[in-house]
């Protein structure tokens, strides 16, 4: 926040504004005041001349008049002017009617004796009296000039002429004008000591209101505002501070939901995008960033549009962003393809009407497409295997019933038949079963020490009978027992392996070849081997051969009666051990498939 000047804060507004009210009630007063008392000194000046002239006046009227001026001396006149006219500071002349002075109250008496010539006195003699206010040119003062004509009836006995100075009634004027204008400064000042105390008054709250408002604004809400009085400012202290208390606690809520909806979004496996009105992003989490392979900082205030690449057209046709939409989309995630599905949800508030934004959640959905299609073909492949010997054994009842089993011989071979294909099924149950354990995770496997050679010897003479049946050798390639250790693992689920991997050999295997059973140690894994010569696997099914129910040659495996689901057992029993299965393959040259299986240190053998 800038810095305030002191001539731009309230403390000197209030200051000044009242100085400029002092200054002009002052004025005002000083104004009508002197004007009064101008006045009043003026009138009361002219009221004393003019009283003690007339009084003068009256009583020179027998000094004047012809008939007794012989028996008057010139000291008598002198003594009543001087005893009458109390006056200080002014000058008379007792002019005769011929304009001639006749005594005067002035120091240098030359005048007496000469004939004035002043304009007043000229009016004087013609019988008009004259007053007027001059400058004295000698002395620069002013001087009221006043010329009173004695009668004596119609008949001008002479002029009493006056000259008196006004210098000390406006010195007065002066020092008067000089006390007001000392007590106009005085109260200039106590106003202005007063203002600043009064001002702080104010402004010593509303600077602490302002620190404090600064401080909120910076995130401070633990400070409070001292209250120095109950009038209105402090109330607006008060309510100051409980909005800040109120403030704290809303925005320790709201920062607390901010904290759990970012906690939220940042654990979530989808991707969430908030956009404005505009469409422009707002707000965007880690897996949108890491699904849209861009930062934070460079996604928001783009257009969604834009940037996930959304035709305008299929906005306009489904009415994507207004109310709730969904939108399919291939994308690429991490270099790989992907299936995204986008689920759109307008933003709009309780107060307005008009939506201002919506939130696009980013899911994944690539292992949902892929299972649910894996799902419809699993039910598709368990339908079509189970119809396969359910249709053949109903076709084989059917016959018995109708007849066939009059004929010893034909029946049995149908029973056979019926046989066989219950066994089928049995089988199929059995392997989906046992899937269906390992996808729920309730499968155990009882782990112990197991000698590899004898489990490879036990399972050549397992198949002994179908290989000499087929004319194929099994070979045992192992190293000497002190070279092989033992391995920990589940003796009936290896057991189950072997024999699914032995009798995939013997499938697709020719007359005349050989199938070899190897193992050696690998680390702290031991690696075991099955080997065949027979019609192989072509490249482009290798990827898919541990699928369900996924046959390279469908004919034959059913033929042989093949589930379809034995290299899926394989690979989930491995996996149960913590090993992995690999195949190899050339077509028309054979088959090599692999398996590791954990080591085990204990002495202990399990026979």
């Amino acid at each position: 926040m800038a810095r305030v000047r002191f001539f731009q804060t309230v403390q000197w507004k209030v200051v000044v504004l009242y100085l400029l009210l002092i200054l002009i009630a002052m004025q005002v007063i000083g104004a009508y005041f002197i004007r009064s008392a101008e006045s009043y000194y003026l009138n009361n000046f002219n009221d004393t001349l003019n009283t003690q002239a007339n009084l003068l006046a009256v009583n020179l009227e027998r000094y004047m008049d012809g008939q007794t001026r012989q028996t008057v001396s010139k000291q008598d006149m002198d003594n009543l002017i001087h005893n009458l006219f109390a006056l200080r500071g002014a000058d008379v002349q007792l002019i005769d009617q011929n304009g001639i002075v006749v005594t005067t109250t002035e120091e240098n008496k030359v005048s007496i004796g000469q004939k004035n010539t002043a304009q007043a006195v000229n009016m004087a003699l013609m019988g008009t009296r004259s007053e007027s206010i001059q400058y004295n040119p000698d002395t620069g003062q002013r001087v009221k000039v006043l010329a009173l004509p004695i009668k004596k009836g119609n008949r001008l006995l002479g002029v009493l002429y006056m000259v008196a100075s006004m210098e000390e009634m406006y010195h007065t004027m002066q020092q008067i004008n000089r006390i007001l204008a000392t007590g106009t400064g005085i109260a200039l000042l106590l106003t202005a000591g007063l203002g600043v105390i009064l001002a702080r008054t104010i402004t010593t709250p509303v600077k602490e209101i302002t620190r404090q408002a600064i401080a909120m604004a910076n995130g401070d809400f633990n400070r409070r505002v001292h209250i120095y009085s109950g009038d209105e400012i402090g109330q607006l202290g008060t309510t100051f501070n409980d909005l800040a208390s109120r403030l704290k606690k809303a925005l320790a809520e709201t920062e607390a939901e901010k904290e759990k909806l970012s906690s939220i979004l940042a654990n979530m496996s989808d991707g969430v995008i908030a956009t404005d009105k505009d469409n422009r992003i707002i707000l965007i989490n880690v897996p949108a960033q890491r699904m849209i392979n861009m930062p934070y900082q460079q996604v928001i205030g783009k257009d969604l549009y834009e940037l996930l690449r959304i035709p305008k057209q299929v906005d306009e046709a489904d009415s994507l962003f207004e109310g709730t939409g969904t939108l399919v989309m291939d994308m690429q995630i991490d270099g790989e393809d992907r299936l995204v599905r986008l689920t759109f949800t307008s933003l709009t508030r309780k107060q307005e009407a008009e939506e201002n934004g919506f939130i696009a959640v980013l899911q994944d959905v690539t292992e949902q497409e892929a299972l649910e299609r894996e799902r419809k073909e699993f039910v598709a492949n368990v339908s079509h295997e189970l119809r396969t010997p359910l249709t053949t054994l109903k076709s084989y009842l059917e016959a018995l019933e109708e007849g066939v089993v009059d004929n010893p011989e034909l029946s049995r071979r149908f029973l056979r038949v019926v046989t066989t294909e219950t066994d089928r099924m049995t089988r199929l149950v059995n392997d989906l079963l046992q899937l269906s354990r390992f996808d729920a995770g309730q499968h155990m496997i009882d782990q112990r020490a197991i000698n590899v050679r004898l489990l490879l010897l036990d399972l050549v003479e397992r198949f002994a009978v179908r290989t000499r049946q087929q004319n194929i050798r099994a070979l045992i390639d192992v190293p000497p027992d002190d070279e092989l250790p033992l391995i920990w693992a589940d003796r009936d689920g290896v057991i189950q392996v072997l024999d699914n991997l032995m009798s995939n050999a013997l499938k697709y295997s020719n007359e005349g070849t050989s199938i070899t059973l190897r193992a050696h140690r690998e680390g702290d894994w031991v690696r075991i081997e099955v080997e065949d010569q027979g019609i192989g696997i072509p490249t482009r099914d290798l990827e898919r051969i541990f699928e369900r129910f996924y046959r390279v040659d469908k004919a034959r495996s059913r033929s042989m009666g093949g589930t379809g689901l034995g290299l899926s057992i394989v690979r989930q029993i491995v996996d149960a051990h913590g090993g992995k299965v690999d195949i190899e393959s050339e077509w028309k040259k054979g088959t090599k498939v692999s398996f590791t299986l954990p080591i085990c240190e204990e002495v202990e053998e399990d026979d």
